[in-house]
């Protein structure tokens, strides 16, 4: 019998945090989503959103997590200055991305995280951190140790962004999830990824722009739900899961964004922080 992953949203934003009131129903915070699978807690970036989450595995005793970053933009990040997990002696946070330019993922992080832009530091937090560069192609095992064989395998690949990113795929259980936000995709990058996502239950999609706006911001690395909507059919993904929306794109213009995908294809879904899928 395959076990239930539990996928939850926490940030579906790009860009910037917007706290606003014509904002809430989908909601303000940045990139963010967390995949339960058995008892290992898979997180896919670390924007404004991992707040929320930290204090909810801390509520439920969880003691490790696994955070997979795209890639090293602000609004992937920021949510890792109060992650209440750091706080925990006992507790134990892998973090996984790509080097991005210049000194390598760990140096990026502990600058971020540290004088001059933040109070603490990595060596100031109590729980045990362990920072792990990956690449384009990169093929890995969560184990987290734990006893119960369900191990999740995470597979990578180069996105279209700029400055760099990667997408992921999680696997196990005879489940798998894909994760490509900050995508912006041309015949060469589509076949890539429709292979990557190929017979996948749910691929998380950034549909940062609008169709009839995505012409204007050619080159700056986003697609759209129609984008998202072509990929899961040619892939023959399960589930596309639509997010990572304009900072711009208040609840009303989405309603209407997710009233005209909903007549293009029922498999796609409009994320909501809060939102809970099981597949």
């Amino acid at each position: 019998m395959k076990e239930t992953w539990r996928v939850k949203v926490w940030g579906v934003r790009g860009a910037i945090p917007v706290p606003d009131a014509d904002f809430l129903e989908y909601g303000g915070n940045t990139s963010c989503i967390s995949l339960e699978c058995g008892s290992r807690v898979v997180i896919f970036d670390a924007g404004s959103g991992l707040t929320g989450l930290g204090n909810e595995l801390r509520r439920a005793g969880k003691k490790r997590a696994d955070i997979l970053l795209g890639h090293l933009h602000a609004d992937h990040l920021c949510g890792l200055f109060g992650f209440p997990l750091f706080f925990d002696p006992e507790a134990e946070v892998h973090l996984y991305g790509p080097a991005g330019h210049g000194p390598g993922l760990e140096a990026h992080l502990r600058t971020l995280v540290g004088t001059p832009y933040w109070p603490l530091g990595f060596t100031d937090f109590p729980a045990r951190i362990h920072v792990h560069e990956t690449e384009e192609g990169a093929v890995f095992s969560l184990s987290g140790g734990e006893a119960d064989g369900n191990d999740v395998t995470i597979r990578t690949l180069e996105g279209s962004h700029p400055g760099g990113c990667l997408y992921y795929r999680a696997e196990g259980s005879g489940r798998s999830v894909i994760y490509a936000l900050d995508c912006e995709t041309d015949e060469e990058m589509f076949g890539k990824l429709q292979t990557f996502a190929r017979d996948g239950d749910l691929i998380i999609w950034d549909a940062n722009f609008s169709e009839e706006e995505l012409p204007k911001k050619k080159g700056w690395g986003h697609s759209s739900w129609k984008q998202g909507i072509a990929l899961g059919r040619a892939a023959g993904v399960k589930k596309v899961l639509m997010t990572h929306y304009s900072w711009e794109y208040q609840d009303s213009f989405l309603h209407k964004q997710e009233e005209l995908a909903a007549r293009e294809d029922q498999a796609c879904s409009f994320a909501r922080e809060g939102m809970v899928i099981e597949i």
